[in-house]
């Protein structure tokens, strides 16, 4: 019987704030950045605003940190976890094509780049947080094996 590789974490200790511990709701926040990459890739936003370079790059890196992210924290394998982070990069690349095509605008390489750096950024702070809760589930276990026995 082959097992899915694609588990969601659970965990003793809360990974994220609570607000945020919720599968689906990271599930949600992940779709809608999708979706909000993928209506951007196809509506030509140089004709509706004229040159927001500075908004356009922070966007792109913001919605692509979220795409990057939610994987790496609700992921249980590692390893799983980290490819499909990292598998945003070539989407990425290709919803700029899909951009390049679809409104006739040219390639923009800076949001080429603001979408790498998206990507890095949710996958280094996705590791952070996994590590933290690691060490601090480890830490829990530790402490709940050391209680002191006493005779009464």
């Amino acid at each position: 019987m082959a097992t899915s590789h694609l588990h969601i974490m659970k965990q003793n200790s809360p990974m994220l704030k609570p607000e945020l511990d919720n599968g689906k709701k990271m599930i949600g926040y992940w779709s809608a950045s999708l979706v909000l990459i993928l209506a951007g890739s196809l509506i030509p936003f140089n004709t509706i605003i004229a040159n927001f370079y500075g908004l356009d790059t922070l966007a792109h890196i913001i919605l692509y940190s979220v795409l990057s992210f939610v994987p790496m924290v609700l992921l249980a394998d590692r390893k799983t976890a980290f490819l499909v982070s990292i598998a945003m990069t070539p989407l990425g690349y290709l919803f700029e094509s899909i951009n390049v095509v679809v409104t006739g605008e040219p390639f923009h390489a800076l949001n080429a780049l603001a979408n790498n750096a998206g990507v890095i950024l949710g996958i280094v702070v996705g590791f952070v947080i996994r590590l933290k809760n690691h060490y601090e589930t480890e830490k829990n276990h530790e402490t709940s094996k050391q209680t002191p026995f006493h005779k009464g």
